[in-house]
């Protein structure tokens, strides 16, 4: 009997484990924040969460793609803690927020200095600069940080898609100092 409720507190310790709400769902006054207000936002959640928190993942989806103005109604922001060990996500979607955290890395972690390029206006004019035909034949704009294997040197990446094809373009942009390192065409 003793060795049936170990066995059921350890099956429910590791149940309570996995991913739990690190905010509470909300509407959002806003259902299409920019960029720096996304960021903001997320970042204050993050830090409230754990005060070491840091920047993994910044980006939209297809579902919210890039506007001119730098908003977007799908944003997916990740940040990790590593005296916790944890990461948290930072999702919006049609005007409603969420976030969660979970045990376990975010990948590798991107080199951004403390003011990195958060203007979405920015990224979207320098999508525009390098993509406008794809953007009149109807592609969506979307951007992502990434972090290389190397040195974990902090980019945005601007990418085209349109009905989930990619537009063979790729727009490489320094993420802290927003300097565009390269253009990559399939």
């Amino acid at each position: 009997m003793k060795r049936l409720a170990v066995l059921l507190l350890a099956l429910t310790a590791c149940a309570t484990a996995q991913a739990e709400e690190a905010c509470k769902t909300q509407q959002l006054k806003n259902p299409a924040p920019t960029l720096s207000e996304i960021y903001a936002t997320a970042s204050g959640y993050a830090k409230a969460w754990k005060p070491d928190a840091v920047p993994a993942r910044v980006g939209n989806t297809s579902l919210g793609p890039l506007q001119p103005n730098g908003s977007s109604t799908a944003w997916n922001l990740m940040f990790y803690s590593e005296a916790a060990k944890a990461h948290m996500a930072v999702t919006t979607f049609r005007g409603t927020l969420t976030c969660w955290a979970d045990a376990g890395q975010a990948g590798r972690i991107p080199d951004l200095k403390p003011d990195f390029l958060r203007d979405g206006a920015k990224l979207y004019a320098l999508a525009k600069q390098h993509g406008d035909a794809l953007i009149a034949q109807g592609y969506a704009v979307m951007i992502d940080i990434a972090a290389a294997p190397s040195n974990r040197h902090a980019t945005w990446y601007i990418n085209y898609s349109k009905d989930n094809k990619s537009g063979g373009l790729s727009v490489i942009v320094d993420a802290n100092t927003g300097t565009v390192e390269k253009v990559l065409k399939d």
